[in-house]
């Protein structure tokens, strides 16, 4: 008999099309969940379901199948799956529908970066605070120096463990960023690269990230710098320090830059709150 392969990449709320299409070719139905990441489960749950109100000899079959942005590839890559599984006639099923809620009730992670010194993480805490006392928010706080000790205590500071403390930090907030929760990050994070993972894994989840750059110059920072680690490493003492033996990356996709040469924390924390107010993400 010939086969009707249905590529599936969320539910088939309306069968009538597949059982008409499959009746008129006297063909077997074969479900094609296009399972992917972590909504893979739910596609071949979705092809279970559909299933049971379909002919009692039509089969499921998951395959592995990443979405492209262009549709016409995507098509024409569904098309070759289906072809490969013995069809002879494809449908297409639709694409699940996403429809994004509005952006108080959608999760965000604001990620500040910037050299040691440059006040990110002072602004980072008053974004906290002020956001706690708004009370519309669930807040979590992701400091660089806290997560040192705890999330990446034992990483060294080569630029191999410098990403993965980014991408831990990442991770976490995107947990808490999945299910609505805001999340503030301030970590150096010199490299574009490693910024561009964490922003990418971010809004896989559905959430939005907005990147802080605190640009206070460098010059300002070693003023600021009570411990005496700018010294220490323009003296030899502290290998690969960013800003002095090894680079920052400033960015040029940041959503905000604060220079905190001549501002208050207050007002630099004004800025921030005026940048979430002004995109909804804070009522």
């Amino acid at each position: 008999r010939a086969a009707l392969g249905v590529t599936m990449r969320g539910p088939l709320d309306d069968l009538t099309e597949v059982v008409a299409t499959a009746k008129e070719l006297d063909a077997v139905i074969v479900l094609l969940p296009l399972s992917y990441g972590e909504a893979g489960p739910a596609v071949v749950r979705a092809a279970l379901r559909a299933k049971e109100q379909l002919p009692g000899d039509t089969l499921v079959v998951p395959v592995p199948l990443a979405p492209r942005e262009e549709p016409e590839i995507d098509l024409e890559l569904r098309e070759h799956v289906a072809a490969a599984y013995g069809a002879t006639e494809h449908l297409a099923g639709p694409e699940p529908v996403r429809i994004p809620g509005p952006p108080h009730r959608r999760g965000l992670v604001v990620f500040f970066t910037g050299l040691s010194g440059s006040g990110k993480s002072t602004i980072a805490r008053g974004l906290r605070d002020s956001l706690l006392e708004l009370g519309s928010r669930t807040v979590t706080y992701l400091d660089g120096d806290v997560v040192r000790h705890l999330l990446s205590k034992g990483l060294t500071f080569s630029k191999a463990d410098r990403d993965l403390n980014i991408r831990r930090i990442g991770f976490v907030a995107a947990e808490a960023a999945r299910h609505g929760g805001l999340a503030i990050c301030a970590p150096i994070a010199p490299y574009a690269a490693t910024r561009e993972e964490v922003r990418e894994m971010i809004e896989s989840v559905g959430a939005d990230f907005l990147l802080v750059h605190v640009a206070t110059p460098l010059a300002e920072c070693e003023r600021r710098d009570r411990k005496g680690m700018y010294a220490k490493a323009r003296a030899g003492l502290i290998p690969e320090f960013t800003g002095i033996s090894d680079p920052y990356e400033e960015p040029d996709d940041a959503d905000l830059a604060i220079d905190t040469t001549d501002i208050s924390v207050e007002a630099a924390v004004t800025q921030v709150l005026g940048m979430l107010r002004g995109g909804g993400w804070v009522r």
